[in-house]
């Protein structure tokens, strides 16, 4: 009879259960170059930036190039205001100074500036027209725009207008439309006053004083064309066109004519 195995005595290793081998992944060499050098690129166009402005400012503006329409200003006074920026390097020189400096002055209406490699600055400009003088101390343009006079205009050949200046846009349509219906070539208005009331009366350049009114202005001016044309201008003194139909004239006497 086979009797059993005699039992194991003594201390048992125990199984351990085997380690788990964890993943582990290796940037590439050149990946790492990438990156540093995506790191590393604000740093260099800050570099590069500041490096070109003091590279660039080692050219300084020479001078100011003037082009456009100036006739009230010449070109000397255009460059003689904008002259500050002359010898300023070519990439730090303020062009809205410039610009702000001309679009300030009377009458210009439209500027432009540029930088021109290596060393200039181009304005161009255009102007507006002198219109009339408005209550003897402003200046009234073509476009309508109210502004300073300048110093060395003389304005004793343009037409005057006055009158309160809640008026003014009115007036100035109104002088237009009767300048335009009486024609270029012919009499033209001298002097417009506008009452408190808004009615017009105008002295033309035929020595001729038109009260006109404040109604049906566009009428009473056709009318007054006809009567330029239909009588002799040195009969007339006044014409009252506020009326209906027709005009009160008030003729010369033989004094005043001669």
């Amino acid at each position: 009879m086979a009797s059993k195995a005699a039992a194991k005595r003594g201390a048992t290793r125990v199984q351990q259960a085997p380690e788990k081998k964890s993943i582990r992944f290796s940037r590439p060499s050149w990946l790492r170059a990438s990156l540093f050098a995506w790191l590393m690129l604000p740093v260099v166009a800050v570099t590069l930036f500041y490096g070109g402005r003091q590279m660039m400012d080692t050219w300084v503006i020479s001078g100011i190039d003037v082009t456009g329409n100036p006739v009230v200003w010449t070109e000397s006074d255009i460059k003689q205001q904008a002259n500050f920026a002359v010898g300023k390097g070519f990439y730090s020189a303020d062009l809205k100074a410039v610009y702000d400096i001309v679009d300030a002055m009377p009458l210009i209406v439209d500027v432009q500036v540029r930088k021109r490699w290596p060393d200039r600055i181009e304005i161009t400009v255009n102007e507006d027209i002198p219109m009339a003088v408005w209550n003897e101390s402003k200046l009234i343009g073509i476009s309508g725009e109210l502004m300073d006079i300048p110093a060395h205009l003389n304005v004793g050949n343009l037409a005057s207008i006055t009158g309160n200046f809640e008026y003014l846009d009115e007036s100035i349509k109104q002088f237009r439309l009767i300048q335009q219906i009486m024609g270029k070539d012919g009499v033209r208005i001298e002097r417009l006053d506008v009452s408190d009331t808004g009615s017009l009366t105008l002295n033309l350049s035929n020595q001729w004083t038109v009260n006109i009114g404040r109604n049906r202005l566009e009428q009473r001016a056709l009318r007054l064309k006809k009567l330029l044309t239909g009588l002799d201008a040195d009969q007339v003194a006044a014409v009252d066109l506020r009326y209906g139909k027709g005009a009160a004239i008030e003729w010369r006497s033989e004094q005043e004519k001669g």
